[in-house]
């Protein structure tokens, strides 16, 4: 019974029920990326490098507490209750915050307040990459596993746009923390309207006895059924512990560059309003990667792009390190370096947001990818603090070496991994 339903979701003909899917974890996406951009567009208010540390920090217990509930208690659906509730009680508090406290307590009070918001937003995104691998049909699996965690990049662009078009304003600052806050309001509301008319994972469901349940959610998504869609029923034979291994070092290589490009380096080395438009020029460029990369990566042997992301990765660096050894000082050319730098990191992200929920199982799969992503959280918290005595061309080497790594991993998995495309998450995540 529990192999019929199954079969059902992956064969499944797109409908209305994908779409309050797609775009309800997309706004989750989204407002990972303006609440995550409005911590570093405020350091210059703070000016401690311990702020950093903190705002890197934070996200870590969301990242490993609410992916375990999800897993082991509440699901994907209910789950979101929590997340949402976190990110929307943060956002207010933000507000009050900036309206009203100033000095050293307003700091205070603002790191609580964006910590209880990237607490609820960073939990929800093993989750919501576990709900849309889980709920999405084979065919569509890898264009919706980028294009929706690609909100979190339009939404860091657009926080740090909103930053930069009140600036020269009196009270800047504020003016753009409140922007922010309330465009994660809105967000919410919204959110929670998709979200009470989606359907729980029926994967999760079935791992949980619950076929009852997963029978009357199943109900909701389509009868309708994709004919032209051609499976691949080949398993791996690479076991847990390796997986484990390669998609940890993808997430160190991914997350410590992506997140010090374009975000730490422009509190490091850059002031005023160029400090927002490195953050901005940066998150163009992810976004750019992923309306590109969406629309055609179910085209590419996920082998052959994993290699082709992480070589690309690493070789845009050099020309950030050609920019800092013959001292060049255009700013609109550094942006224009870091727009292409982050394009292509952006590109080995997608290696993560596919490969992530696709190769763990449906009882722990939400965990372990917090883990992983945990691991690679924690050593960016921990590298915040190493780099910010780093002069500009010691993070291209560091940027270079990790993503080296990641392209050493990618050679090994194009000789033993598999291509996960018209797979199903049950032949895929089978140890």
């Amino acid at each position: 019974m529990s192999e019929n339903l199954i079969r059902k979701i992956d064969l499944a003909k797109w409908g209305k029920m994908h779409w309050y899917i797609f775009f309800s974890t997309s706004i989750g996406f989204f407002l990972w990326g303006i609440i995550n951009t409005l911590g570093y567009a405020f350091f210059p208010t703070y000016q401690n490098i311990y702020y950093l540390i903190v705002i890197a920090a934070i996200p870590l217990l969301g990242d490993l507490i609410l992916s375990r509930i999800s897993d082991r208690i509440m699901g994907r659906k209910k789950t979101y209750i929590i997340t949402m509730g976190l990110y929307g009680l943060g956002s207010l508090i933000i507000v009050l915050d900036l309206l009203f406290i100033k000095g050293l307590l307003q700091m205070v009070l603002f790191l609580l307040g964006y910590g209880i918001s990237m607490f609820g937003v960073e939990g929800e995104n093993p989750i919501g990459l576990s709900l849309l691998a889980e709920l999405t049909p084979v065919k569509y699996r890898e264009k919706i596993l980028v294009l929706s965690p690609n909100f979190e990049n339009i939404g860091a662009a657009i926080a740090a746009a909103i930053a930069l078009s009140v600036y020269f304003m009196k009270n800047s600052f504020i003016i753009m923390g409140i922007s922010i806050a309330i465009m994660a309001i809105i967000g919410l509301i919204i959110a929670i309207m998709l979200r009470l008319l989606m359907p729980e994972s029926i994967r999760w469901l079935t791992a949980k006895g619950k076929i009852k349940d997963a029978e009357k959610e199943i109900s909701k998504i389509t009868t309708s059924q994709e004919l032209n869609v051609k499976e691949n029923f080949l398993s791996s034979n690479i076991g847990l512990k390796k997986r484990f291994l390669i998609l940890t070092i993808w997430a160190l290589a991914n997350y410590l560059t992506w997140s010090l490009m374009a975000f730490v380096l422009a509190d490091f080395y850059f002031k005023g309003s160029s400090l927002i438009e490195v953050i901005l020029w940066a998150n163009l460029g992810a976004s750019f990667a992923g309306l590109l990369i969406g629309p055609i990566i179910d085209k590419i042997d996920m082998r052959k792009y994993t290699f082709i992301s992480f070589l690309t990765a690493t070789i845009s660096f050099l020309p950030i390190l050609a920019y800092t050894i013959f001292n060049f000082k255009s700013l609109y050319l550094f942006y224009s370096l870091t727009f292409i730098n982050l394009f292509f990191i952006t590109m080995t992200w997608f290696v993560r947001t596919i490969y992530e929920p696709t190769l763990f199982p449906t009882t722990n799969r939400a965990f372990y990818i917090g883990i992983v992503r945990g691991i690679a959280m924690t050593t960016y918290t921990i590298s915040t603090y190493l780099t910010s005595s780093l002069p500009l061309w010691g993070f291209a080497i560091y940027g270079m070496g990790f993503q080296g790594l990641g392209l050493i991993a990618s050679v090994y998995w194009i000789k033993r991994g598999e291509d996960v495309r018209y797979k199903s998450l049950d032949v895929l995540s089978k140890i």
